[in-house]
């Protein structure tokens, strides 16, 4: 039985039981943390129990200078919003990593992204502006924010932070893929140059990982990114679910058909299934995350029957390292994951 820290994701329940409420659909809702919405780059998604990409609404951001008022103009699903060209005190809720990955330090974020491991070391001075809830109102307002960006997630927070200062609303799921959403901030902020370099060095880094797991793992062996979330069970897809984006994406291990056939290809994030079905998605590793408080039996007849636990062939993931999906956080996850194969598969090189 594996409790994850209920203070650090406690946000991350609150924002999707909001989203949930404000239309965010899904058969069944896995929690993380965010909201969503349409952005330039053109993006997808959400994230909860079987919620497809293609649901959410897409974001265009496409930014324009207004030389003489020194502005720029985001185009959101929510309107057209103006913004500094150059601002200097910002405020975000869900996106603090992508500005410390531009080279921008914000003036406030909440806890739960300033405590993050990948990005701590590059939080010194940031102020805690709580969770995402009316006490973040007064929290931000202190703070004198020339641009607020957040996840939203309710309607009536969103108008409030709009009379503090402007304010662009990135839903969660909006990116699920780290070069378009780089590229997207860089954009937003003027910064299409840092984005660029940093994305260099990211697929560099990319690069080495997958040179050392060549020839380790074999062609064919499929893995999966399955758990326990709450009182329910999910299958993972290739985004922002809990190191998806590094392992199959930035990796490019191999699925399972069915994860393929019934996620990936589809779109959709995670998906509840019965204990019945561990089976039908188990690849020969599974990459396990036991997380929500979940209390889960390894020794259960159905997950002992399975050929990946029979063999030991399960990667237990850290919920506080592989929760997070920010451009940051995969980087680091894509060469956490490269060294866990070779551990387990090869010899550390």
């Amino acid at each position: 039985m594996i409790h994850y820290k209920q203070r650090r994701w406690g946000v991350i329940l609150i924002t999707i039981f909001l989203v949930i409420l404000s239309g965010c659909s899904g058969e069944s809702q896995s929690a993380q943390s965010e909201s969503t919405t349409n952005t330039a780059v053109t993006t997808n998604s959400g994230d909860s129990g079987q919620t497809a990409k293609n649901t959410s609404p897409q974001t265009k951001q496409n930014s324009t200078v207004d030389t003489e008022a020194q502005t720029r103009i985001v185009s959101t699903v929510h309107g057209d919003v103006e913004i500094p060209a150059n601002p200097q005190r910002i405020v975000t809720q869900g996106y603090l990593a992508d500005f410390l990955a531009l080279g921008v330090k914000p003036v406030g974020a909440p806890y739960w992204e300033i405590e993050s491991p990948y990005v701590k070391s590059l939080s010194a001075g940031i102020e805690d502006i709580g969770q995402i809830d009316g006490g973040s109102v007064e929290k931000m307002l202190s703070l004198s924010p020339d641009l607020i960006v957040t996840v939203g997630g309710d309607d009536k927070l969103n108008e409030q932070y709009r009379k503090i200062a402007p304010t662009v609303v990135i839903p969660y799921g909006t990116y699920h893929e780290v070069h378009i959403e780089m590229r997207a901030f860089g954009k937003m902020i003027g910064k299409e140059k840092e984005a660029e370099a940093w994305l260099t060095e990211f697929d560099e880094q990319v690069k080495k990982a997958k040179d050392a797991i060549k020839g380790v793992v074999k062609e064919g062996i499929t893995f999966t990114i399955m758990g326990p979330f709450g009182k329910d069970f999910y299958i993972y897809g290739d985004t922002v679910n809990r190191g998806g984006q590094a392992i199959h994406q930035q990796l490019g291990l191999t699925p399972t058909p069915k994860v393929k056939q019934d996620l990936i290809d589809k779109k959709i994030n995670a998906l509840s299934i019965s204990e019945e079905k561990m089976a039908d998605y188990a690849g020969d590793y599974i990459f396990l995350d036991i997380s929500g408080g979940a209390e889960f039996d390894e020794k259960s007849p159905v997950w002992a029957s399975l050929e990946a636990v029979k063999n030991k062939r399960v990667f237990k993931l850290d919920g506080d390292r592989f929760w997070p999906y920010d451009p940051i956080a995969v980087q680091s996850q894509v060469q956490e994951v490269a060294a866990m194969i070779q551990d387990r598969l090869g010899t550390k090189k």
